[in-house]
């Protein structure tokens, strides 16, 4: 995002703009989906730019049409669009934007900045049967993926591409000289690449990932999480207590009890997890809290499922019994947090981002 905001700017003062530094960046603006990752957030708050959250579609998708839609209404408003943030496999549901009509929208844009978080759903692209999920690829000005998080990479590792790497280096370089060396024409200096002057050498764990596993085997690694995937997302479908929420593409799959409200699958989850038997983890996917299981173990086998799914069943079953019996008094809900032996119970105000443990009522 530093890299496209000095792009724009420097394009700004090209055409002649009125204003100085400070008056351009009021008018810049980026986009990025609703099911984005809080990084993209982030940067533009480090950046000091506005940014606009898009709605994205049933599926969790974000498309052209929407972003064109919201870059016309602030061009009509003076402003200046320069930046897009596109998810190929979101963090929520790992829904996959249409990247190749948003990608033509940035075509007949040529300042604005298309950058592809692929931090998850990336890994998947080594096998070829998942490369339709990034069509429009081509449009791309940088794009980034995470191997800790699909590839058996320890964390942390992020592998990055950048198109016009001078356009990066430009925006971020500064040479004072006791940095200065005999090699700045020969050598790649990545101070200029990020934010820190210096890196840890994360691509020696890549290395030594692909070295013990090669191709095939990270494709196996691949291809049997997503079988496994699949596999679970058929025991849940057979139960009529529960929904499949999003489809499942890749190793992730999203599910909830039926019913109104979300407090069936909020006790569901507080149960398993307190269990200490099972993790699992929460969101909110189209203002439903959702239950998201991760296959990541580089064996897991259908009989590691199949017990997992069991656990879940047991606790959802605690989980109906005492339906009729969760407690609400004032938007105020139990909850319990567990520290050692000990389990202290408090009342605390239900906030979205809280994730309640509802008790039976006090006798």
């Amino acid at each position: 995002m530093i890299a496209a905001r000095a792009q724009a700017l420097k394009q700004l003062k090209e055409d002649g703009s009125e204003g100085d530094t400070y008056d351009y960046m009021r008018k810049l603006v980026c986009y990025t989906s609703e099911e984005a990752h809080s990084c993209v957030q982030k940067a533009a708050m480090i950046c000091m730019v506005t940014i606009r959250i898009l709605a994205s579609d049933k599926r969790g998708a974000l498309q052209g049409e929407v972003v064109l839609k919201a870059m016309d209404e602030d061009v009509e408003n003076g402003l200046v669009p320069f930046f897009i943030s596109a998810c190929l496999g979101t963090t929520c549901s790992t829904a996959f934007d249409n990247l190749d009509s948003i990608g033509a929208l940035c075509k007949e844009h040529p300042t604005v900045w298309l950058h592809v978080d692929a931090a998850y759903g990336g890994n998947a692209f080594i096998c070829p049967e998942f490369r339709h999920l990034m069509k429009g690829i081509e449009y791309a000005d940088s794009f980034n993926m995470n191997p800790n998080k699909w590839m058996d990479v320890a964390s942390d590792c992020s592998c990055m591409w950048v198109r016009d790497r001078n356009k990066l280096q430009e925006s971020l370089a500064v040479d004072p000289v006791y940095l200065t060396h005999d090699h700045l024409v020969e050598a790649v200096d990545y101070r200029h690449w990020c934010i820190p002057l210096s890196r840890r050498m994360r691509s020696l764990k890549l290395w030594f990932t692909l070295s013990l596993w090669g191709v095939n085997g990270i494709q196996r690694y691949i291809r049997n999480h997503h079988k496994m995937a699949m596999y679970l997302e058929s025991l849940i479908r057979k139960d009529p207590r529960f929904e499949v929420v999003c489809e499942v593409l890749c190793g992730l799959v999203c599910f909830r009890m039926k019913g109104e409200g979300d407090q069936l699958t909020q006790f569901l989850l507080s149960e398993c997890n307190l269990s200490r038997e099972i993790h699992l983890t929460p969101c909110v996917f189209k203002s439903k809290f959702i239950i998201r299981v991760s296959i990541n173990y580089f064996d897991t086998r259908e009989s590691d499922v199949d017990k997992s799914w069991g656990l879940i069943l047991k606790h959802a079953d605690q989980a109906l019994k005492r339906q009729g019996g969760l407690h609400d008094t004032d938007d105020n809900m139990c909850f319990i947090h567990r520290t050692g032996r000990d389990v202290e119970i408090n009342m605390f105000k239900l906030y979205d981002e809280t994730i309640p443990i509802m008790l039976p009522p006090r006798e």
